[in-house]
């Protein structure tokens, strides 16, 4: 049973100045070398007239991983995130994909950006499955918390950048 993933973010600054921000390169360059991650790289920001796809790469250290996931995975494992979003009424909406490279293990989910006061809140909802026996829902824990520091670290980041 896969485990779920939600967070909420909140913004101060409207959700039109902090979508321009989420879908900045240079931007998401800024954010992804602030995080840390090994390996970390925007490969595609992608506009059209019905939104906007983002996919990046950054690797998880595997010190950060408990030994018994470590074993498993062969050196820092990479992840590919990629995130399709598009206007949908008053908000912005995001299909994402975050998959670990190598292993059988992912997070599917959507995110919202939505008003909130004078500000904005970003509600992120997904599940990650590791579809292993016996161990995959100690993974998908481990993915779950690991993606949660992530999101964190990124929301201090959007915060500090907001004009």
């Amino acid at each position: 049973m896969p485990t779920p993933l939600n967070v909420t973010q909140h913004y101060d600054g409207p959700p039109e100045e902090i979508f321009a921000l989420l879908n900045d390169p240079d931007f998401i360059a800024g954010r992804l070398e602030d995080s840390g991650a090994p390996d970390a790289k925007v490969m595609t920001v992608d506009s059209t007239a019905d939104g906007v796809t983002i996919v990046t790469r950054q690797s998880i250290p595997a010190s950060a991983l408990p030994s018994m996931v470590a074993s498993m995975i062969p050196g820092d494992p990479a992840t590919e995130r990629t995130e399709e979003w598009h206007i949908k009424g008053a908000a912005y909406v995001a299909d994402f994909t975050v998959i670990v490279k190598g292993a059988p293990a992912s997070i599917k989910g959507t995110m919202t950006l939505a008003a909130d006061g004078d500000g904005s809140t970003l509600v992120v909802k997904g599940s990650a499955a590791v579809p292993i026996p016996l161990f995959g829902s100690k993974i998908e824990g481990v993915i779950v918390e690991q993606i949660g520091k992530l999101l964190a670290s990124e929301e201090v980041y959007t915060q500090s950048r907001i004009v």
